[in-house]
């Protein structure tokens, strides 16, 4: 881990040139080629909205049922679709010439195997497809062919914030809200972030046959029942964490749906916190579902200036980052 860091380092002074006391000089590029990165992503995003094909993609999905995905996807108009005010950036710089020139895009991910079990794999195929929409925009614009290469990490890690940081990515995918925090850091301050390029729903799931289900009728039910266990996946389990606190909420990375499943069946947890607005598309019945009305939104993620993230020492930690003093 350290010396993947002292070698960022010594990449960051080619580009930067010689430090100077204190945190160090920024070449103006830097920022400006960073900073146009989210502006294209952001003008392909609009295009793909303002011309259907984002709800042509909607229509293809979940693969067990094409089209359900209209119920539970959510857009988030934080970007509105005129193509007309939201450019394209000309005359790049920097990270986003270096994109342009060769063709070459690095994208960080987390790897995660889904299955049947796993509330990403209604969503991540979505991502990837609206992401690859996104590419044809770019391309049609600039008139170049992109070629996407992985930084990939291993579960558990989710130091995603790292992967921009040190220059392993040019961008993260769509794996972190941006309500959230990452790394010790509230991710809208740590980093760069595109319009939401999607955004859920949180529902709460309970057993039809369980006595709390006549108890619990509303979120705001479920925020007062203290006693009420949550079993949850990657995709809501921060959120439940911060609205309920961590003593009540548990968190299966892998297999969530069944392994929440099974942990109600086992009376280890009461109920199921999970984006799908309907648990029988997951091919699991029985369930009423209690809308929390709250909805989380996911963009694309790129490098900030002036964010660092050393080394512990420790590969079992998650390294935190830190903003430097000018």
């Amino acid at each position: 881990m350290a010396f993947r860091l002292l070698l960022a380092a010594a990449a960051v002074s080619l580009v930067t040139g010689c430090a100077t006391a204190g945190a160090p000089a920024v070449d103006p590029d830097v920022a400006r080629g960073r900073e146009q990165l989210v502006q294209a992503f952001d003008a392909a995003w609009v295009r793909v909205v303002a011309s259907g094909e984002y709800y042509r993609i909607l229509d293809r999905f979940p693969k067990e049922r094409p089209g359900a995905a209209r119920s539970y996807m959510v857009e988030l108009a934080d970007c509105l679709p005129h193509p007309d005010l939201v450019t394209f950036p000309e005359k790049p710089v920097g990270m986003f010439k270096r994109i342009i020139d060769t063709g070459e895009i690095r994208r960080g991910t987390q790897f995660n195997p889904l299955g049947k079990g796993d509330t990403a794999a209604y969503f991540s195929p979505i991502s990837d497809a609206l992401l690859d929409a996104m590419f044809v925009e770019i391309e049609k614009h600039y008139g170049v062919k992109l070629k996407v290469s992985e930084a990939t990490l291993q579960l558990p890690s989710n130091e995603t914030t790292s992967l921009v940081v040190d220059g392993r990515a040019d961008f993260i995918d769509q794996l972190n809200a941006t309500g959230g925090d990452t790394q010790g850091m509230r991710r809208r301050a740590s980093r760069r972030f595109t319009c939401s390029i999607s955004a859920v729903t949180q529902f709460i799931h309970v057993p039809e046959k369980s006595p709390l289900a006549a108890k619990l009728n509303s979120w705001e039910d479920v925020r007062a029942n203290k006693d009420v266990r949550i079993c949850t996946g990657p995709l809501s389990t921060q959120t439940m964490k911060s609205f309920l606190g961590d003593s009540r909420v548990q968190t299966k990375y892998i297999g969530d749906i069944s392994n929440c499943v099974r942990a109600i069946e086992e009376g280890k947890a009461d109920v199921i916190a999970n984006p799908l607005n309907d648990l029988s598309i997951a091919g699991v019945p029985g369930y009423k579902r209690i809308h929390t009305l709250i909805v989380t939104g996911t963009p694309l993620w790129v490098a900030k200036e002036g964010i660092v993230c050393p080394s512990d020492g420790n590969p079992k930690t998650e390294d935190q980052c830190r903003a430097e003093e000018p």
